[in-house]
């Protein structure tokens, strides 16, 4: 699918660019309950899922990622949709791209693949590689102008998704971001330089990191990824650090909380800048406000 002369590579050159925040929280604010697949709405619910991706373009987002967090093969399984992996990962890109301005950059959104790989589990990487290249090669259907892999724990995981992205979609930008926990690590123990030395040996476009912190707490580790390699790092953390209120999660970090803080991860040297959990268009506004490509 044409690109219609969009280049995120370019785009991270001149200087920042203004991610999104949170899709499931808004889906789940239009409706979607904890026994739904959210990838199974991209078909079923259209109007809500486009409705996401224009709240957050119309925050000033200028990439979106898809609603395809979970469309991995084996978290699919789970629902009973493996047999419609690739159609749903490319209706959940076809639906960010009619929802979005054409000048908008689109995210092929990867997560984890809802395995444990080898040594701490059964799967082994070469499995759950297949599993990723098979989603991928829904997502490239759809049409994206780049690949996101997000929210990696495992650093073997990671590798094999990027492995995947690139030999499966050759032609498009690949990034990937890891979780990092308080103390600077995922919780399968890897730390900031090793993720950035590894990814960058891996040929990613940009690395970084989502979830796992709030934005006060990711100061810290932006710091190093910033220093530990020359690729453009995305930064993408929760509104804050969850916590239990009546039996619901919430997080606390205000809009301007969170823009004062992307205007830090741009001081820093961030290129990439957004939100992820508990993040809503408000947040992704105020950043955008403050933070100036």
């Amino acid at each position: 699918m044409d690109s219609g002369g969009r280049d995120i590579k370019a785009a991270l050159a001149r200087g920042a660019i203004i991610g999104d925040g949170a899709t499931g929280t808004q889906l789940q604010a239009a409706g979607l309950s904890p026994g739904d697949c959210a990838e199974e709405w991209n078909e079923t619910h259209p109007d809500a899922v486009r409705m996401v991706y224009a709240s957050y373009a119309d925050a000033g987002s200028q990439v979106v990622t898809s609603n395809t967090f979970g469309g991995s093969p084996a978290k699919l399984a789970a629902r009973g949709l493996d047999a419609r992996c690739e159609e749903l990962n490319a209706l959940g890109v076809r639906r960010a791209r009619e929802a979005v301005p054409a000048g908008a950059f689109v995210a092929a959104d990867v997560g984890p693949s809802g395995l444990i790989l080898e040594p701490y589990g059964e799967t082994p990487v070469a499995e759950a590689k297949a599993g990723f290249a098979r989603q991928i090669r829904g997502l490239v259907e759809g049409g994206p102008d780049c690949i996101l892999i997000e929210t990696m724990m495992d650093l073997a995981e990671a590798l094999a998704a990027v492995e995947a992205a690139r030999e499966v979609a050759a032609h498009l930008p690949v990034f990937c971001t890891m979780s990092f926990q308080v103390g600077g690590r995922t919780t399968f123990g890897v730390d900031v330089p090793t993720a950035a030395e590894a990814l960058s040996g891996a040929g990613v476009d940009g690395l970084g990191l989502n979830c796992g912190l709030g934005s006060g707490e990711a100061i810290a580790m932006v710091e190093s990824l910033v220093a530990a390699t020359d690729l453009p790092v995305i930064v993408q953390p929760n509104a804050g650090m969850p916590r239990l209120e009546n039996g619901e999660t919430v997080f606390d970090e205000t809009p301007e909380e969170m823009a004062g803080n992307a205007r830090r991860f741009r001081e820093l040297g961030a290129r990439w800048l957004g939100a992820c959990c508990g993040s809503t268009p408000d947040h992704i506004r105020a950043m955008a406000q403050v933070v100036v490509a």
